[in-house]
């Protein structure tokens, strides 16, 4: 009985002593790529693309597609009961066509979109992976991990703010 006691007790020591020592590290979490998209330069990618002529006028045709097509759904709503078997069919396939249309230009707005976003992941994991590391450092952190892995972390253990502040100081 004295064996077994020693041995919890033992036990029970171990358990508190790596708890104390796991409260001494100094652990963070960071969203890279919201920290990357964040910054001025993103920013200014992402706003050069949308006001870009070739985006305006996917974005302008997608939206007429996406009103033509409530227009001719809302025409077959209110006439549709005086057409025949073949004028709907035909309305029918009208709409598919148009919809077949929105996708399309939807695809290529999302298309521009991603090829801009791969373009900044691109040029600013550098300047990224050199900010997070001064922050490593001025912090001496012991262990940072991806914020979107993490179950919970209070605001105080998120690097992401000041890796973007970092990032948009340092005007290299």
């Amino acid at each position: 009985m004295l064996k077994n006691l020693k041995i919890v007790a033992v036990l029970l020591a171990g358990i508190l002593l790596s708890g104390a020592a796991a409260a001494q590290s100094n652990v963070a979490v960071l969203n890279l790529q919201a920290a990357i998209m964040s910054t001025e330069a993103a920013k200014s990618k992402v706003n050069a693309l949308k006001t870009s002529s070739e985006y305006a006028k996917l974005q302008s045709s997608a939206e007429a597609i996406r009103d033509e097509v409530k227009k001719m759904a809302e025409d077959a709503q209110k006439n549709g009961m005086t057409w025949s078997d073949e004028q709907k069919a035909e309305q029918q396939r009208k709409m598919n066509f148009k919809r077949s249309d929105f996708e399309t230009t939807v695809k290529k707005l999302r298309a521009l979109e991603s090829q801009v976003g791969q373009e900044i992941q691109k040029t600013m994991a550098p300047k990224a992976k050199a900010a997070l590391e001064a922050v490593i450092k001025e912090k001496k952190l012991d262990l940072v991990l991806d914020a979107n892995s993490a179950f919970y972390a209070g605001p105080d253990y998120d690097l992401t703010a000041e890796v973007v502040k970092r990032m948009n100081s340092d005007k290299k």
